[in-house]
């Protein structure tokens, strides 16, 4: 059963089996020797009566017979013993009760009188008759010759009163036993309960410890050498110290799965068999993984790359660190630098961490930034070609043809112009992408479009373009003017420069809870679908004879969009060939 299973009830059950256990042959022992006492003690007494009883025989045996039966008789009577007078040859000369032989069943002498007329004393027990005790008899010799004696006296006497002491003497102690029993039942109980309560409150303790409360305390008494209560006062010692470590822990574990989860790179954890453990969001949204559904696979299941996978399993099989370029292409196409380290604990490897680089934004730069490089040097190359073709003609004709020489110079002077724009331009442009600084002010936009139409009006009448501004005034934003004055005179002169003759460009503004979203349309050539998404690129043209017929630098756009986006805005456009097109871009409301 459980419940004696327990602390307490093993202690108390053992105490008590070992006080029970202890009584009882305690009193088993007593028992014995008490009665062993007194039969010792009767069998002296009746060693001496016998003695005794000897020399008063030893005169008138054996010729007084009459004289011996009357003295057993006496003496029998005055010691309340049977008295009986035995010749050498083991003839009964006398006996207090009359008795005539002491012949056993088979005709031998009793051992007790044998040994007393052999070596001079002896004794026996006898079973008594009926339901009556044992009897002890002692016989001693007597005569004057020790060696060859007359005869033997024997002396008897009942156990009854040795038997009946003994019982008393065992009542007394079994009631005693009892006593003492009850008594050690209450001590063994109160002793276990001193023992197993603490160990109790320990357990309790313990088991709010596992379930991670380490605020509880053991009660520690201040007793010297008490070992129960060195163990409550290391446990509360454990119990500190745990939460200390345990805070510790907690506050690195924040930590690190703040590093895991925020940081740029990505990181995955591998075990010994390549299998992913852990795979931050980067390193899912760089491979296009689902941690809940990669966790457990291997890496070759999880991105279906080989050369990754033999990377990670090299790694393992190595120890060594090692590091790879790879190219992937789902879900789309990325430049990855992956490093793998191996992760070492005192019992040996236990797997690798991989951090993945996303070298694409980078690669894409360079790209930028290669054909940025080409398309200046294509773009500086045709007017400065120009420049050159037109001074070696002035050279060669300008002094026999000096009408010549002048066409010459002023289509110099038109490259050189060209030139300045788009060296003007990309001072512009690099101003915008180092940061350059927005100094954002409220203004009338109506105000500022106002000031661009008036400017492109001489230009709009030799083309023969119908201009009209639909923004209204009081048109509040909060914007760099500057910034607005350029980007909303860009739109309107490629507007212009892309209508044809006849056409018209139209301003509106519209206006919501946090933005102002201007549009400035045209009735022009429109742009083709396939070019919308690249119109905002540097030196990109839908028409390049005519972009750069009209003076364009192919920078215009770039410039805009920068412009729009540094103030948080956007811009977009709508276009259909033939048709015309609109572009809007939103300021913050002023």
């Amino acid at each position: 059963m459980p419940f004696f299973r327990s602390i307490r009830w093993k202690l108390t059950l053992g105490y008590l089996i070992t006080v029970l256990i202890s009584i009882s042959l305690l009193g088993l022992y007593l028992s014995h020797w008490t009665s062993d006492r007194y039969a010792t003690s009767l069998r002296h007494e009746l060693e001496s009566e016998s003695h005794f009883i000897g020399h008063v025989c030893e005169k008138p045996f054996p010729t007084g017979i009459d004289s011996l039966d009357a003295l057993t008789r006496q003496m029998g009577a005055n010691l309340h013993r049977r008295v009986t007078i035995v010749a050498l040859d083991g003839t009964v000369k006398a006996d207090s009760m009359g008795a005539t032989t002491l012949a056993e069943s088979d005709g031998s002498l009793p051992s007790d009188v044998t040994d007393a007329l052999e070596e001079g004393m002896g004794y026996s027990i006898q079973m008594g008759s009926g339901r009556s005790s044992n009897i002890l008899y002692v016989a001693t010799s007597f005569g004057p010759d020790k060696i060859r004696p007359l005869g033997a006296v024997r002396v008897s006497e009942s156990l009854a009163q040795i038997d009946l002491r003994t019982r008393q003497i065992n009542q007394v102690f079994f009631l005693a036993a009892f006593l003492a029993f009850i008594v050690a039942a209450i001590v063994g109980a109160k002793i276990s309960d001193s023992i197993t309560a603490p160990i109790l409150a320990m357990n309790r303790i313990a088991g709010r410890f596992a379930a991670g409360d380490l605020s509880q305390r053991l009660d520690v008494r201040e007793v010297p050498a008490n070992e129960i209560d060195e163990l409550a006062r290391t446990l509360n010692m454990m119990a500190f110290e745990l939460r200390s470590m345990m805070h510790e822990l907690a506050e690195e574990k924040v930590k690190l799965e703040a590093i895991f989860a925020k940081t740029d790179d990505g990181l995955v954890v591998v075990d010994q068999q390549a299998r992913i453990r852990l795979i931050n969001p980067a390193a899912s949204q760089i491979l296009g993984l689902n941690p809940a559904q990669v966790v457990g696979k291997t890496i070759i299941e999880s991105t279906l790359h080989h050369d990754l996978s033999e990377l990670a399993d090299r790694v393992l099989r190595t120890g060594k660190p090692a590091s790879l370029e790879i190219q992937i292409s789902m879900p789309s196409e990325k430049y990855l630098n992956i490093y793998v380290s191996p992760l070492e604990r005192p019992s040996g490897p236990a797997g690798a961490v991989l951090v993945i680089h996303n070298l694409t934004a980078t690669r894409q730069i360079d790209l930028v930034r290669r054909d940025f490089v080409a398309n200046v040097s294509h773009e500086l190359r045709t007017p400065l070609a120009s420049i050159k073709a037109m001074a070696e003609t002035i050279l060669l004709r300008g002094k026999t043809d000096p009408e010549v020489g002048l066409g010459f110079a002023e289509k110099i002077q038109t490259q050189a112009d060209r030139l300045t724009a788009l060296s003007e331009d990309l001072l512009d442009l690099a101003k915008i992408e180092a940061g350059r600084d927005i100094r954002a002010e409220k203004f009338d936009f109506f105000d500022l479009s106002t000031k661009v139409v008036t400017e492109v009006i001489p230009l709009a009448l030799r083309r023969n373009i119908d201009i009209f501004n639909n923004i209204q005034p009081d048109t509040m934003v909060n914007a760099d003017p500057d910034a607005a004055y350029q980007v909303i005179g860009n739109l309107v002169d490629n507007a212009i420069k892309y209508t044809p003759a006849g056409g018209k460009v139209t301003l509106n503004a519209e206006i919501n809870t946090q933005w102002v979203a201007i549009t400035v349309s045209d009735t022009g050539i429109g742009i083709p679908q396939g070019d919308l998404s690249r119109i905002f690129e540097r030196f990109y043209r839908v028409d390049k004879a005519r972009s750069r017929d009209s003076g364009g630098t192919g920078l215009g756009l770039s410039i805009v969009k920068h412009l729009v986006e540094s103030h948080g805005g956007k811009v977009t456009v709508e276009s259909t060939p033939n048709k015309g097109t609109s572009f809007t871009f939103t300021l913050p409301i002023g």
